[in-house]
This record gives structure tokens, C-alpha cells and sequence, in this order.
């Protein structure tokens, strides 16, 4: 109801302390993204459709399966990052990532995804593509 008697956390490891700064302590449950409008918003929105949407779909189903309780926008992102930060895509994603940067711009603003992640999508985006 109010969340004001729910009992916080103590963070046993550095994810824990990952999912705490990023979502409160409480955080939320794992799972409440919808997964597959995250697989079709990194593939289309993010991705441009370089990378196939079966490799987006893995890695957006891993991410969703571990402990993290990402939104749809989160997962999105953060699926997107490991394709940007994977060298096999590097020269294929280099116009697409002007685009994909100012989309999570968008995502920002409408507060939809996490500063944090987006701070680091930017900073790997700017070491990759200077």
C-alpha cells in the first residue's frame, strides 16, 4: 500500500548496492518490464534494425531473467549498450547511434529511463564514436 513499514534491504554484494542507488530500498520486483516491447524498442528505436532482432531478444531475455528490475525503457537501454559496447557491431552502429542518442534523450526527458543508465550509454557512446 504506502510502502511506509516495508523493510529495507541490507545490500549483500555490489549488485545489490547497483539495484539500490539505481531503484531506492526497497527496489521494486525484478520483472515488471514488458520484455518484448524492450526487444522491439532496442531493435528498431535503438539498434536501427543492424543488429537481428533474434541476437536483441537473446540478450534483452538474459537481461530480463537476472536480478535487475528494469522498466521496459531500461531494459531497452540497457540491452542496446552491450550491442554498442560489443566490437562486432561497431562500424554497422556508427550512424546509428546519433539517432539512438537523441531518442534516449527524448526517453530522459519524459523521464522513461534511469539517469544512471543513461549516463553511461552517453559515456560509452562518446569513447566508441568520438
Amino acid at each position: 500500500m504506502f510502502k511506509l513499514f516495508q523493510k529495507k534491504i541490507k545490500p549483500k554484494n555490489k549488485l545489490e548496492e547497483f539495484i539500490i542507488a539505481l531503484y531506492g530500498n526497497p527496489p521494486p520486483e525484478a520483472g515488471r518490464a514488458d520484455c518484448n516491447e524492450a526487444i522491439s524498442l532496442a531493435h528498431t528505436e535503438l539498434l536501427g534494425e543492424v543488429v537481428e532482432r533474434s541476437e536483441v531478444e537473446k540478450q534483452a531475455r538474459e537481461l530480463f531473467s537476472g536480478p535487475i528490475p528494469y522498466t521496459t525503457h531500461d531494459l531497452a537501454l540497457s540491452a542496446a549498450i552491450w550491442f554498442y559496447k560489443s566490437g562486432e557491431f561497431t562500424s554497422e552502429l556508427a550512424s546509428e547511434q546519433l539517432m539512438a542518442r537523441m531518442t534516449v534523450l527524448e526517453w530522459l526527458q519524459a523521464e522513461k529511463v534511469h539517469p544512471l543508465l543513461v549516463q553511461s550509454f552517453e559515456n560509452d557512446l562518446y569513447t566508441l564514436y568520438k
